[in-house]
C-alpha cells in the first residue's frame, strides 16, 4: 500500500469518527465551536446575569418573608385555641423562613460570584491584551503573530 492511499484511508477513517463523536460546545445541532472547545464567556453576560441574581435578591429580601409573622400569629392562636393545625402552621412558618434565608443567601453569593468572576476576566483580558504587543506598541493579534512565524 502506498502513502498515498495510507494517507486517504486515515482521512476517511477520521472523517467518520468525527461525526460520531458528542460536542458539548454546542447549543443546537448548528454552528457552534468549530471544534475549538472550550468555554467562552463574555462580560456582559455574566453581568445580566448578576443584576437578575441581585434583583432576585433585593425583591425576595422585601417580599419573601411577608407571610411569615402572619402565619406564625395564626399557628400561635390555633394551638392557644387547641387546634393541632397550630403546631403544623408554626413549623410551616419556620420552613418558610429558614428556606427564604437559604435562597437569599445563594442568590447574594451567584450574584457577588458573577460579579468578582466580570472584574476578574475584564483583568485578565486587558493583562492579556497589553502584554501582547511588540515593541512599537502595535496590539500583537493572531494575524500579526502569524507573520513572525515564516
Amino acid at each position: 500500500m502506498s502513502f498515498d492511499e495510507e494517507w486517504a484511508q486515515l482521512v476517511a477513517r477520521a472523517g467518520q469518527e468525527r461525526s460520531v463523536r458528542t460536542r458539548p460546545n454546542r447549543l443546537d445541532g448548528g454552528g457552534g465551536g468549530g471544534g475549538q472547545g472550550g468555554l467562552t464567556v463574555r462580560q456582559d453576560d455574566l453581568k445580566l446575569i448578576g443584576r437578575a441574581a441581585h434583583g432576585l435578591h433585593t425583591g425576595l429580601k422585601a417580599g419573601g418573608r411577608h407571610p411569615v409573622p402572619a402565619s406564625r400569629s395564626a399557628g400561635i392562636r390555633l394551638s392557644g385555641d387547641n387546634f393541632t393545625s397550630g403546631a403544623a402552621l408554626s413549623q410551616v412558618a419556620e420552613t418558610w423562613e429558614r428556606q427564604v434565608g437559604t435562597l437569599l443567601e445563594a442568590c447574594a453569593h451567584i450574584s457577588n460570584h458573577l460579579d468578582f468572576s466580570s472584574r476578574s476576566y475584564g483583568a485578565e483580558e486587558e493583562r492579556i491584551e497589553t502584554g501582547m504587543r511588540n515593541l512599537r506598541g502595535q496590539l500583537m493579534n493572531p494575524s500579526r503573530i502569524s507573520d513572525y512565524y515564516r
